[in-house]
């Protein structure tokens, strides 16, 4: 009983943190087959997946690549209502789609597994592989997480934007969004026009955490100027771009291992097995969900909530506000698989 207390202050704390910010959020499920171009964009409450197996707690993820392709399909089904996982993937992606898929490799890193089954569920949608692209900031960094970089062979690409000599870098130009001026990386304003983003489930020592929004200080070069004010409004200026925000079509986050403080560096004492994803077409939702499952988390283990920390996760609730994704979690349809 006292557990359940504890789960219910804790849903109204987050729910009085977003209230008369939520607003309702456009789905990426389509009606017609798949087609990108007739996309249905109904006003509908946004699902977030959270799927779970016991097996991933126990082992390393790259020893359960089958259970992990598994657990993301029976979840791409769920979360498009679809019979079969070649038709849910096809709800979202179709042939000729140039797709990015946005990892983290700072600190705990995403798990070239997890990458390596939505690259099988893009090839049921009939992406081609040349068309795919994993990157993040720094060649160096994807290769400590365990990635193996393809910078321009056939097959999916995995580069980093300072790869140069496959063309990459940033552009020359600096982009103004909100209170941000940062020029991007050309991986993601010119070679990609569908984003996956792929984050961990984690905690930020400012930000409050580090998901799927905060995932794109990744693909601007100068994240460092926009963490005052717990990163807020910035995050929310920078996936407001034309870049991020209308390319943006889901979001797998990684909470095979996640961390619950003392983020976003690898932090061992704060590590835990959640052995899990979390998944939606809508990127405000996944994260006012995932930082919900870290604040449980947090509680579980005697920690205060990160609001009590002075850095709550406001780029949420501003995300809503501005109308990009469903803030409220009363207003998000939450399944478990």
């Amino acid at each position: 009983m006292a557990q359940e207390g504890t789960r219910r202050e804790l849903l109204a704390r987050l729910g009085a943190a977003a209230a008369g910010m939520a607003v309702t959020t456009p789905s990426f499920l389509a009606e017609s087959g798949g087609r990108a171009d007739e996309l249905s964009r109904k006003r509908v409450a946004p699902r977030v997946i959270i799927a779970r197996d016991e097996a991933l707690t126990r082992e390393s993820a790259d020893r359960h690549r089958e259970r992990l392709q598994k657990l993301l399909d029976a979840s791409m089904q769920r979360l498009t209502s679809s019979s079969n996982a070649a038709s849910a993937w096809k709800r979202m992606f179709r042939p000729g789609d140039r797709v990015g898929v946005k990892v983290n490799t700072l600190g705990l890193s995403t798990n070239p597994a997890v990458v390596s089954a939505v690259v099988d569920g893009l090839q049921q949608a009939g992406v081609r592989d040349q068309d795919i692209i994993v990157w993040d900031r720094f060649d160096v960094e994807l290769e400590r997480a365990g990635f193996r970089l393809n910078r321009s062979g056939p097959g999916v690409k995995c580069r980093g934007t300072d790869a140069s000599r496959a063309g990459s870098g940033y552009q020359d130009g600096v982009e103004v969004s909100g209170s941000v001026g940062s020029c991007f990386s050309r991986i993601v304003a010119e070679e990609v026009d569908a984003l996956i983003c792929v984050p961990v489930l984690k905690d930020h020592n400012l930000a409050g955490v580090s998901l799927g929004m905060k995932n794109f200080y990744g693909a601007i070069h100068n994240p460092n100027k926009y963490h005052d004010d717990n990163c807020d409004p910035y995050i929310v200026d920078v996936v407001s771009h034309r870049f991020i925000a209308p390319r943006w079509r889901l979001t797998v986050c990684d909470g095979t291992r996640a961390q619950f403080h003392n983020g976003p560096g690898r932090s061992a004492a704060y590590l835990w097995a959640f052995g899990g994803l979390v998944i939606s077409a809508d990127f405000v939702a996944a994260d006012a969900v995932a930082a919900g499952i870290i604040e449980e988390q947090r509680m579980s283990r005697g920690l205060r909530a990160l609001a009590d920390e002075r850095r709550p996760p406001r780029h949420i609730a501003t995300a809503g506000a501005r109308g990009l994704g469903e803030s409220d979690i009363g207003k998000i349809e939450r399944i478990e698989v």
